[in-house]
């Protein structure tokens, strides 16, 4: 039943955002009542701090794109692995949860813990793991996170444009993202 309210939730943020994405429209997504709701979730604000960890969850599970989980990262599979991540319509969910969270300081205080045990997870700084991957070079860091903004950019430009196409520079910039990749990071072994 949680997984069905998380999916139903997922659902409501992609087709109608945050603001549309209320309990009446996420029971009835998942053909539940209210009451179901509040038996698996306190608030919705719980609901949505679920969602967005499992969210991350699935994400985190597929990350496979930086060339294996030992030894130095493949910075070409490191940009095509986290464009999958980022290009998924499930992001646009994770985007409106980010948003709401900013302009809503309740849901912000409930979704905090989320947010920045990802965004830890994401700062090689913050990572030891994924610093001993990338190396200890300050533009190896640099260039990782500049991987991370310029998705979230795009992610962000597919979650505006109208019926979520594609943007016409994103293979451009994918393809520069993989040249920059191999000067900074080197080519696979």
């Amino acid at each position: 039943m949680r997984r069905q309210l998380m999916q139903a939730t997922v659902a409501s943020l992609i087709e109608t955002g945050f603001a549309r994405t209320t309990t009446v429209e996420i029971c009835r997504r998942a053909g539940v009542t209210r009451g179901a709701l509040l038996h698996h979730f306190d608030s919705l604000a719980d609901l949505f701090a679920a969602t967005l960890a499992q969210l991350y969850e699935q994400f985190l599970a597929g990350s496979d794109g930086a060339g294996g989980e030992d030894g130095p990262v493949d910075g070409e599979a490191l940009v095509d692995g986290l464009w999958r991540h980022f290009s998924r319509p499930e992001y646009k969910a994770v985007i409106e949860l980010w948003l709401a969270s900013r302009n809503e300081p309740e849901l912000g205080a409930v979704l905090a813990p989320t947010i920045l045990k990802i965004r830890d997870l994401a700062n090689p700084r913050l990572n030891p793991q994924l610093l001993a991957r990338l190396g200890q070079s300050a533009e190896a860091v640099a260039f990782y996170r500049l991987v991370l903004e310029a998705m979230i950019g795009m992610a962000l430009g597919r979650a505006v444009t109208p019926g979520d196409g594609v943007m016409g520079h994103e293979d451009l910039v994918l393809a520069m993202l993989s040249r920059m990749a191999r000067q900074v990071l080197g080519d696979p072994v």
